[in-house]
């Protein structure tokens, strides 16, 4: 699996969110914050967080998807990330979202890309999917997940269209 590096991507994120109204005045680096699959799961699915699984189309083939989760891969233009993430997140910048990736470290990246960005309430699923150094993921925690055509259908979650 090739994943595109994270430097240059995320530099640009920081700047597409800029040129959609986001700023760095006054902004300070939030304390991290964390969730396990499991409370993410339960989070997701009663509406009270967005969900998003970063990984790339590859790995949510492999792997599946988590069933709460909306997969919209951090490895594509800024500006499309953006509108996909506002397309399921909306536009208010204070709206709690988690992000979830393969072992905790591009979630961990883009969680705190995104605060600098102006985003207030971002949550890093830290042990991912696969789980790694913050833990045993989603997947040893025995969570759902959608496989197959279904990996890219919008999860079912309270308050969801």
């Amino acid at each position: 699996m090739r994943l595109a590096p994270m430097t240059a991507g995320l530099a640009a994120l920081i700047a597409a969110a800029l040129t959609v109204g986001g700023s760095f005045a006054g902004a300070q680096e939030a304390s991290r914050a964390v969730l396990d699959p499991k409370t993410a799961h339960v989070k997701a699915e009663a509406g009270e967080i967005v969900l998003v699984d970063i990984r790339t189309p590859e790995e949510w083939r492999e792997t599946g998807v988590p069933a709460s989760a909306h997969a919209i891969t951090m490895n594509q233009q800024p500006a499309a990330f953006l509108s996909a993430l506002g397309s399921v997140a909306g536009t208010d910048k204070s709206k709690p979202i988690a992000l979830i990736c393969r072992t905790g470290n591009r979630s961990e990246h883009l969680a705190t890309e995104l605060r600098k960005a102006g985003f207030t309430n971002i949550f890093d699923v830290a042990e991912g999917v696969a789980g790694g150094r913050n833990g045993s993921g989603w997947l040893r925690a025995g969570l759902p997940l959608r496989k197959g055509a279904d990996v890219l259908a919008r999860p079912v979650v309270a308050g969801a269209q």
